[in-house]
């Protein structure tokens, strides 16, 4: 088993449907994602990491990363960018040798650090533009870890839960339809990285064809609205989202009522 089982079906059964993004072109393919994590693994590869983490808010370096890290054999680490500096960089020494993926306003926090390679999610973007796919060539040990999330360490060290290859393909397989998802159909995802709905969200969403919009950081009003927007019916959202989605709505249900 392993995530890119679940692209690779994606990109054989609805390669040209746009995956992430918007569907003006700035988007990407699942057969675009397909090749591009083909690359990236490579690109991890090159490194030496034993890890691949990820230091930002969702963008399109993300999926990339995500199944990229899964092609490469490389747990994959979605980092807490809220955490203070000097818990970020002591959660990266424990993952070193890594290569981050991070951004601009990110990156120094971690730069610098022995064992820590950098890369921007554009960079990264760029470097899998150009160059061949490399054959299919990820291991299909169940038992091999995809991805490494730390608890939020609000009562010691953060914990590393241990999520493996078996964990993650078979709650996809045993919960989502395949190519179930109609082509105009939206998720709006505003759960961070490092959330694991943000990364059930990601795989569910691969899997049955629903293209995901990523909203970087939440916003109630922004969140209405753009959902709107994008005909989202199926929202990712941390319980204090909901909590702030529900607060503007009464809102707007007592300002209607007192026209």
């Amino acid at each position: 088993m392993n995530l890119m089982m679940l692209l690779e079906m994606a990109s054989s059964a609805f390669g040209e449907r746009v995956a992430f993004g918007s569907k003006d072109g700035s988007g990407i393919t699942y057969q675009e994602l397909y090749e591009r994590a083909g690359k990236a693994s490579q690109y991890f590869k090159e490194t030496n990491a034993e890890h691949v983490s990820f230091l930002a808010e969702s963008n399109l370096g993300l999926p990339i990363s995500l199944f990229g890290s899964s092609w490469a054999g490389l747990p994959f680490v979605p980092l807490n960018y809220r955490l203070a500096a000097d818990e970020v960089q002591a959660l990266a020494d424990r993952i070193s040798p890594t290569v981050t993926v991070t951004n601009n306003d990110l990156s120094s926090i971690v730069q610098g650090k022995e064992g820590v390679s950098l890369v921007t999610g554009d960079q990264l973007i760029d470097i899998t533009t150009a160059g061949a796919t490399p054959d299919p060539s990820w291991n299909m040990d169940p038992e091999e870890i995809a991805i490494l999330l730390f608890t939020s360490g609000t009562t010691g060290a953060p914990k590393a839960a241990v999520l493996r290859q078996s964990h993650l393909v078979s709650y996809i397989l045993g919960s989502v339809e395949f190519m179930g998802a109609a082509d105009n159909e939206a998720s709006l995802v505003s759960v961070p990285p490092y959330h694991v709905a943000g990364i059930a969200a990601m795989c569910s969403s691969v899997y049955s064809g629903r293209r995901i919009v990523q909203l970087p950081t939440f916003d109630p009003e922004d969140w209405i609205n753009l959902s709107s927007r994008k005909k989202s019916r199926t929202p990712w959202l941390s319980r204090l989202c909901w909590r702030e989605l529900l607060s503007i709505w009464i809102m707007i249900l007592q300002s209607r009522s007192q026209a």
